[in-house]
């Protein structure tokens, strides 16, 4: 099927000039095809060519560059409260794709459809867009690692090292003893053959049978100590093979993570897209991701002066990789760049928005903290931060 999907292609591409089309298809083959339509169903890409729908697998796809259709006058696209724009009926307009196919009926469903999960090299975090063509607003440390999370790590790992360097010390200094009570059996043994050699039968029967259970019971001690060794030196090697596996392993995502550029972003409706690592503050734990080619839901966002004590907000992310889950509070307090609240944050929910029952983004979650008296405490970023760092490149 394949052979005949792609036969079909080049008899196409052959068959007529393809400059008009305004999307292109980069496959990695090298061939480049212009099509007016591209759709994406889960490993599969279609694309609309000369009348016809051709679709291949997109592990054949190199990458996708669309470009911006004018809107049509006479199609009209449902508005979301939280900043939808009109849209074009094609597949890179995602305002109407997605109202299509989650049909959204309250402000916090239609928000729900500008929030997405970013998964990175070290895990994932959520993140929401904040412009109609792709921006999307999530922690810093979601793309870049914590600052703070890395030192404890690095402090844990520490205290780890340093416990079985002197885990190892001890189980050195107790083979050197085994080795040298092993020796001196030995040499005790051989005494005792060559004494009892040397007696000519004239040794006592009852003193060499004690003498022989002497040793065999220190035999058997010795067995049981070398076993017992062995047995623990073999748990600390496999701790040790587990600590240097754990600790290449968090570097190697560390790295990663800081040099990462692209990050996987999965929609409200489970499709999964490339975006590029975009701006990153300095500031405040917060970063910018662009997706190209599409046009885009976004969030409005409710100013600070009209944040209440007591008002009902809502956090939006993905904890425990569950998409889009929603959990609900109050505003606690306003605190500096911070709006505190008591809706549930959970790890996973870093970047996503905390928004108002009209759909409004108060904040960018960012953190919680545990008490021991009571259950915690949720933070977010006010979104006049994000405003203060990226206006810019915000619509």
């Amino acid at each position: 099927m394949k052979r005949l999907v792609a036969l079909s292609t080049v008899l196409l591409l052959l068959a007529v000039p393809m400059s008009a089309a305004p999307h292109e298809l980069h496959l990695k083959d090298g061939r480049i095809i212009h099509t007016d339509s591209i759709t994406r169903e889960g490993p599969r890409l279609s694309y609309q060519q000369f009348g016809g729908t051709i679709t291949i697998d997109l592990s054949e796809v190199e990458k996708i560059q669309y470009k911006r259709l004018p809107e049509p006058t006479d199609i009209s696209v449902k508005d979301s409260e939280n900043g939808g724009v009109r849209g074009t009926p094609e597949g890179n307009d995602l305002i109407q794709v997605l109202n299509t196919t989650l049909d959204p009926s309250t402000p916090i469903e239609t928000a729900n459809l500008a929030v997405v999960t970013i998964v990175t090299e070290a895990g994932y975090g959520s993140g929401f867009f904040v412009s109609d063509d792709g921006l999307i607003v999530t922690n810093r440390h979601v793309v870049r690692g914590s600052r703070t999370t890395d030192q404890k790590i690095r402090g844990k790992m520490n205290e780890s090292a340093q416990r079985l360097q002197k885990l190892q010390s001890s189980l050195d200094q107790e083979k050197v003893r085994l080795d040298n009570y092993k020796k001196e059996l030995d040499d005790y043994k051989k005494r005792f053959s060559q004494a009892v050699a040397d007696s000519q039968n004239r040794i006592d029967p009852n003193q060499k049978a004690e003498v022989e259970s002497d040793l065999n019971q220190r035999e058997r001690n010795l067995n049981q100590w070398n076993s017992d060794y062995t047995s623990r030196r073999q748990t600390y090697q496999k701790a040790l093979t587990e600590f240097k596996r754990n600790q290449r392993d968090y570097n190697q995502s560390s790295q990663k993570l800081a040099a990462q550029t692209r990050f996987e972003v999965v929609l409200a409706d489970g499709r999964r897209e490339s975006a590029i690592f975009y701006r990153v503050s300095e500031n405040y734990d917060l970063a910018l991701l662009k997706l190209d080619g599409y046009k885009t839901p976004y969030l409005r966002h409710q100013n600070d002066d009209e944040l209440k004590l007591g008002q009902d907000v809502y956090a939006i992310g993905s904890p425990l990789k569950l998409n889009n889950t929603v959990t609900s509070g109050v505003v606690s307090n306003s605190r500096g760049d911070f709006v505190q609240t008591n809706a549930e944050i959970y790890p996973g929910n870093s970047g996503g928005p905390l928004i108002t029952g009209d759909g409004l983004v108060v904040g960018v979650n960012t953190m919680k903290r545990i008490t021991e008296k009571f259950e915690g405490l949720g933070f977010a970023i006010k979104f006049s931060r994000v405003q203060a760092e990226f206006g810019n490149y915000l619509n």
